[in-house]
């Protein structure tokens, strides 16, 4: 297609879907906009058959009314050309196979004008996040048809543009014109998920010239959040024309049908140097076996601290072996069964192609039906997982999914074609994305296994993404490691992304690293860690409801074992004084007790067309409190509900995700008194002062925190008349069993059915507090401002209270909701609530 006057390529009209371009102009002529101030004359005949045309048109694509003087300004700048429709070639509809592999373009992609876009990233201008437009393309790439071979329309597929414009119509408020798509460029890899999108990270991909890629976009304002989410759930198109040097930093390459353990191998190899961040450390755990994979039975054997060992973490499904076969031989010479399932085939092979010679299964290497076994090495499953040399990730919905490349499991194929001069080639779904919504990620156990390996291995259905504790590498890029790590080559500089299960973008603040220091302000960055892993734990599915603590045991014990020494009382983290005074140890202590309870349910984003189901009896059993879950996502946020056998104080007490949380626990002052603890286990009580007595935690002792099953304290409790008079009463409630109307909750609270019980107030931290903080904070004496100051407090000052229940016949109060008081006074403690009329503390059993 040769260029127009200005030197710009062409744009190209399709005869699929097709729609006229948009005129403006008088009523006597309407003007179709050309780029560079080029205007075509058009008469008010052809005007009135070209609307008339457009109205004829299906209703779906009307989306959008008048268009933006800056849409206008963006056309200019666009391409033009010759309306095509007078071209039968051109007719040709444009028809799509997403799975039909094949180089062959239709005529509408082959007729534009490729060699216009290396001109565009030529030409000393400059380009911002819209890159530049390239060809209008009209709206053929949103819905195309399932049996078209283009292989380039397979790759510019973009659905997304339709849902976006749908959304803009209820946000805008207003009716914008559909004025089709454009196909726009962007240079240096501007939308990789690699690196991020910030100066720094756009200079070094502009100094290593890395490709260019391309992309449809709609002809409307602020599409890049669609565009991203589009890309990371696809991938990019990158062009790459013939006899362009490679790049010095990310260079797209081609993925084999089948996984390449040497590359795998390099991968491992450059990990070895990051030293104590990645490399693992012998697991002590009693009674650990592991199975031989070079055994001629694949035997499974007693561990011993000199081997090394892979973990695999997967998604048991319903199908497989049971267990080690039953043998007469001795323990150490038991053997896996003959038919084991394919994802733990696949695990072997891999073992072995990566010269490893053991492998841990949890299903085979515990012994089922041991609970002192199984106790003891869940509580043990961070150190497992974290000694073994690299962890491989199994993404299927059951262990008969495989491994995607390494068997009998395919891959997606890579999607790829070829215009001239010109490659295309997709770099496939962002890994991170993929994780985020395979079955693996809705699956309680395995997100400590994650969580706590030092190097994964995860086998998506497109390619083979590895990460550590310092770098991250996908299939579908070749990487030169050289360069994105530091001077020291310990990690990944920050502008590269960090991974899945690393936080920050420069990886420094790994929950690996941050026990290392002492300060305070550490100390609040374990404290936040931990609450993001439990909010993202409990959106979580169990199959066995009893495990929720079972599978939370190993991140339990590592808060435990930092310096803020994180007691989980059934599973609500609880941190150690954080000024750690030796006059106000005890009150601290209970301010911290308070900020514990004061969790709440993630209430603001439930899907009320997807509620999660419960039923006391499955199908095929009768066994009481047992409860049937139905599939979901990670995305979906069902109702919470009540699990039976747990406290309900404690987030283990309920189905549902929990809130994250802004407030600080230096800013609490606790009203509660005489607490002590119920431990069901044992049966016997202790005070709360005795938790706070230890220099350090044992393991023996941290299995002990889990069993804690009842709370026994004194509170205030709020006057409900006073309370049900305040404003705006129902922003400040926060029930665990969802919404509910502001009458039906003040009924309950009259009828004395739910009660106020204040656990304290969040406000200014207690002075002799905030000092010690201050004192203790590691920053130079020329700082500007201290790490602690950086602590915004977001949460208003308030009185926090537990909404209750309590049994007249048991004498048992139970956990329903949180209720947060807001008041705008500068006061604090017990001064707060002189208006409230409350009246002396009263005796409660919280279970």
């Amino acid at each position: 297609m040769p260029y127009n006057a200005a030197g710009v390529v062409a744009s190209v009209s399709h005869h699929y879907n097709h729609k006229p371009t948009k005129r403006i102009g008088s009523p006597h002529e309407r003007v179709r906009i050309k780029p560079f101030g080029q205007q075509q004359i058009v008469s008010n005949d052809q005007s009135r058959r070209r609307d008339a045309e457009r109205d004829s048109a299906p209703a779906h694509f009307s989306v959008l009314g008048k268009r933006r003087l800056e849409e206008l300004d963006e056309s200019r700048e666009s391409t033009a050309g010759s309306n095509s429709s007078s071209n039968p070639a051109a007719k040709r509809h444009c028809r799509i196979s997403l799975s039909s592999p094949t180089n062959q373009l239709c005529t509408d992609c082959s007729k534009i004008c490729w060699d216009g876009i290396e001109k565009l990233i030529k030409e000393k201008l400059r380009f911002t996040w819209k890159g530049r437009p390239v060809a209008d393309v009209g709206w053929r790439y949103r819905k195309l048809s399932p049996d078209n071979t283009c292989a380039l329309c397979r790759q510019l597929y973009a659905p997304w543009i339709e849902k976006f414009l749908e959304n803009r119509r209820w946000i805008e408020r207003k009716v914008i014109n559909d004025m089709g798509d454009r196909i726009h460029v962007f240079p240096n890899l501007r939308y990789v998920h690699h690196i991020s999108d910030f100066q720094a990270g756009r200079n070094v991909l502009r100094e290593h010239e890395a490709p260019y890629h391309i992309a449809v976009v709609p002809i409307a304002p602020r599409w890049r959040e669609g565009l991203l989410e589009h890309i990371a759930a696809r991938g990019l198109v990158v062009v790459l024309p013939d006899g362009r040097s490679e790049s010095k930093i990310l260079q797209p390459q081609q993925v084999s049908p089948k996984y390449d353990a040497r590359l795998v191998l390099s991968w491992l190899r450059t990990c070895r140097h990051h030293r104590s961040r990645c490399n693992p450390k012998p697991p002590e755990v009693k009674g650990m076996r592991v199975i031989d994979c070079k055994s001629e039975h694949l035997a499974i054997v007693d561990y011993q601290p000199c081997d090394e060992y892979v973990a695999l973490s997967y998604v048991w499904g319903q199908s497989g072996g049971t267990g080690p076969t039953e043998d007469s031989a001795p323990r150490g010479t038991m053997k896996l069964p003959r038919n084991i399932p394919l994802t733990i085939r696949d695990a072997i092979e891999v073992t072995k192609a990566l010269r490893y010679r053991y492998l841990w299964v949890d299903k085979y290497c515990i012994d089922q039906n041991n609970e002192n076994e199984q106790r003891e090495q869940f509580s043990r499953m961070g150190d497992i997982y974290a000694g073994s040399q690299v962890a491989i990730f199994a993404l299927g919905d059951d262990s008969n999914a495989g491994l995607p490349g390494v068997s009998s499991t395919p891959r997606v194929g890579q999607q790829e074609c070829r215009s001239g001069r010109y490659r295309f080639i997709s770099t496939m779904p962002d890994p991170h994305e993929f994780i985020k919504r395979s079955k693996w990620s809705t699956r309680a156990w395995t997100y400590q296994e994650g969580l706590f390996s030092t190097r994964r291995l995860f086998f998506t259905n497109h390619q083979v993404y590895f990460e550590c504790n310092a770098m991250n590498c996908a299939e579908s890029f070749k990487s030169n490691l050289g360069i994105i790590h530091t001077n020291n080559g310990q990690r990944f500089r920050a502008y590269h992304r960090a991974g899945q299960f690393v936080c920050g973008n420069s990886n420094q603040y790994s929950h690996l690293d941050v026990r290392r220091n002492k300060a305070n302000h550490r100390k609040v960055d374990m404290i936040r860690r931990c609450q993001h892993q439990i909010s993202q734990y409990t959106k979580r599915e169990l199959t066995n409801k009893d495990d929720v603590l079972h599978a939370f045991a190993a991140i339990a014990r590592f808060y435990a074992k930092t310096t803020a020494m994180i007691a989980s009382l059934a599973g609500i983290p609880i941190p150690f004084p954080i000024a750690n005074l030796p006059t106000s140890n005890k009150q601290e202590g209970l301010d911290h007790l308070s900020y514990a309870l004061a969790w709440s349910h993630q209430v603001d984003n439930f899907d009320d067309k997807f509620p999660r189901q419960f039923c006391e009896t499955q199908p095929e059993a009768s066994e009481p409190d047992r409860l049937q879950q139905l599939p979901w996502t990670p995305d979906r946020n069902p109702k919470p509900q009540r699990r039976p056998g747990f406290p309900s104080w404690s987030w283990a007490g309920w189905f549902g995700q929990i809130r994250s949380r802004n407030d600080l626990p230096y800013c609490w002052t606790s009203l509660l008194s005489s607490v002590r603890i119920g431990f069901g286990n044992s049966g016997h009580m202790r005070d709360y002062e005795w938790l706070q007595g230890f220099e350090r935690y044992k393991q023996y002792f941290i299995r002990e925190l889990l069993t804690a099953e009842s709370l026994h304290f004194d509170a205030y409790v709020l006057s409900p008349e006073k309370l049900i008079s305040r404003r705006h009463l129902g922003e400040d409630v926060c029930l665990s069993m969802g919404p509910t109307s502001l009458e039906e909750l003040q009924m309950k609270l009259m009828r004395g059915e739910y009660q106020c019980v204040v656990l304290g107030t969040y406000g200014e931290p207690r002075r002799d507090v905030y000092r010690a903080i201050q004192a203790a904070d590691r920053k130079t004496a020329n700082a500007k401002k201290r790490r602690i100051d950086m602590f915004e407090r977001r949460e208003p000052d308030a009185i926090v209270c537990l909404l209750v229940r309590t049994n007249p016949v048991e004498g048992f109060s139970y956990r329903r909701g949180l209720l947060k008081v807001p008041y705008y006074h500068r006061v604090g403690g017990e001064n707060a609530l002189q208006g409230w009329d409350t009246g002396p503390m009263r005796s409660f059993i919280l279970r």
